[in-house]
């Protein structure tokens, strides 16, 4: 457990600082998210929030702890009194008759409604859900924790306008191309993870990624199921290559049949094939940023693979972006189809950006959801380490899920198509194809922010220096109170040097800058990296903002 931190505590609660009992037992609890400063609160007790749901969080505890949630007023509920000798899973309780089934196998207790936390009290948990069922584990370390307002989602920004460069890219994507790669992932019979035809289909996918002249491809291996890998490839940033967007899918498959038939053409091959059309299409175009193409196993058997994956990716502190994660993305049996886009509230602009690219690229409608319940695809092990992440998914649910049925002829080629229009889309305009003619995007973006306080005022300002470039004549200064959308221009000119101080911000709200160069001809740069000074400066590196501060120094937004 993380200890208490004195000095935050008592400015929290006042002159006195809490005394807590020594440590014992460590407790599985559910904290809901209930009106008043909860996740405050719990950032300032140093509460091991391991899953955020949609009502609640769920943490383990001490009982020191746990009489500090007490003395602070914070309301929670004890789920399991020995939770640190065994794993927890969250199940998705998609019908009336999940949780009799989960209460047969093991120990189930209803977390919100539709999802329930479930352990075995012997032997594996994960090996004791149901078949069939959906489930995530409980991240096995504290999650990126980013503290903030349990309030109602912000209404989804407007779409801007569509990019040229971007359309012409992702007008190549192509329904043959897609449909061959299902048809060649089906033919191994299944895939499910563990078996030769999960193994064989790896090889076939690490065959076509190095066929595309991508960098670092790779195999990763992990537990706990044997020869389990994924299978991962890059294509290096030509500006800003430590700063990652990362596509991604899962390619094993499940059925009644998993051993011989599991075919899972809709789930995930349709996924797995847009992956790999969205690397063919880019692998040849300069770009601003890096693209990691990512295609996880052992998705089925818990989320094994991205979960590995997204805790190397927090360990190493690589600076992730974005991910896009599409699982199911092929079926709709009846127009007109549309794409549900899920993400947490700290991914609502990565949303955003995806229902604009859908509109621009020739995709289906998207729904963004703000919901960080839906937890049981690969982007959730990434919402733990802190990184804005969404899920891609059909809203016409295929009737052929998770069995043998689950084949190429069930897939509306169309619909399919769109989405991974969409999401090849989404992905380029945030990896900045480089454009010919045109300046290079400014490096080395930096802010902090200046706070003046008088008797009767306090003003606060954000200064901003950055790296000359060599081509600009001048630069342009974007600011937005929404990250990576809704930018607006703040000088009337181009800056002529290298530094810019934006006065006067409005209190209790944050703000988003980037900078692009302007040549000597009138031509405009891609964007440079973004930067938020009330998050700690420039770039999107996987680990929490300091909340507690920041609710301390003047509250939410």
């Amino acid at each position: 457990m993380r200890s208490l931190k004195g000095p935050a505590l008592a400015a929290l609660f006042g002159a006195a600082v809490l005394v807590l009992p020594p440590k014992g037992p460590v407790a599985l609890i559910r904290v809901p998210k209930v009106p008043g400063p909860v996740e405050p609160l719990l950032a300032a007790l140093g509460v091991d929030v391991r899953q955020e749901l949609g009502a609640c969080y769920l943490a383990l505890a001490e009982s020191g702890e746990l009489a500090g949630l007490r003395k602070a007023g914070l309301r929670f509920t004890v789920l399991d009194r020995a939770a640190g000798r065994r794993e927890a899973v969250v199940v998705r309780l998609d019908a009336p008759a999940t949780l009799d089934a989960l209460r047969l196998a093991g120990r189930a207790v209803v977390a919100e409604p539709g999802a329930a936390v479930f352990w075995a009290e012997e032997g594996s948990t994960a090996g004791a859900v149901p078949n069939g069922l959906a489930f995530k584990p409980l991240s096995p370390r504290t999650i990126a924790f980013r503290a903030g307002p349990a309030v109602s989602p912000r209404p989804a920004v407007p779409a801007a306008a569509a990019d040229p460069v971007v359309e012409a890219l992702a007008a190549q994507v192509a329904a043959a191309n897609l449909s061959a790669t299902v048809q060649d992932l089906q033919d191994f019979q299944t895939r499910h993870t563990s078996t030769t035809g999960c193994r064989a289909a790896g090889e076939y996918l690490f065959g076509a990624f190095t066929a595309l002249g991508l960098e670092n491809v790779r195999f990763e291996t992990f537990g706990p199921l044997p020869g389990s890998r994924n299978v991962v490839a890059e294509k290096t940033g030509e500006t800003f290559p430590d700063d990652l967007l990362i596509v991604c899918a899962h390619y094993d498959s499940t059925s009644g049949s998993y051993q011989t038939l599991a075919p899972g053409a809709d789930d995930n091959a349709s996924g797995s094939a847009a992956v790999v059309e969205a690397a063919r299409v880019l692998a040849a175009v300069p770009l601003d940023f890096t693209v990691r193409f990512a295609l996880f196993s052992g998705e089925e058997q818990g989320l094994h693979g991205s979960r590995a994956h997204a805790a190397a990716a927090r360990a190493s502190g690589e600076r992730i972006v974005g991910v896009v994660n599409m699982d199911m993305i092929g079926h709709a049996s009846a127009p007109p189809a549309s794409v549900d886009v899920y993400v947490n509230r700290f991914s609502s602009w990565l949303g955003d950006r995806m229902a604009g690219a859908a509109a621009s690229y020739g995709g289906p409608a998207a729904n963004r959801i703000v919901d960080p319940s839906m937890v049981y695809s690969d982007h959730a092990p990434f919402w733990d380490a802190g990184a804005a992440a969404l899920l891609a998914i059909e809203s016409d649910f295929s009737p052929y899920y998770h069995s043998v049925d689950d084949t190429l002829d069930k897939l509306d080629p169309a619909f399919f198509t769109g989405v991974a229009r969409a999401s090849l889309g989404l992905l380029a305009e945030l990896a900045q194809p480089v454009r010919e003619g045109h300046p290079r995007a400014p490096a080395g973006l930096q802010s902090r922010l200046a706070v003046y306080t008088s008797l009767f005022n306090r003003l606060t300002s954000a200064h901003l220096t950055w790296t000359a470039q060599a081509d600009a004549a001048g630069y342009n200064v974007y600011r937005s109170d929404v990250s990576h959308v809704g930018y607006v221009r703040l000088n009337a000119a181009p800056v002529g040097g290298t530094s810019f101080v934006d006065g006067d911000i409005p209190g209790g709200r944050e703000f988003y800058y980037v900078v692009t160069a302007v040549g000597a001809a009138g031509l405009e740069s891609n964007r440079s990296q973004e930067t938020c000074p009330f998050l700690g400066g420039a770039g999107s590196a996987v680990q929490a903002p300091p909340g507690l501060l920041r609710f301390l120094a003047g509250g939410w937004r």
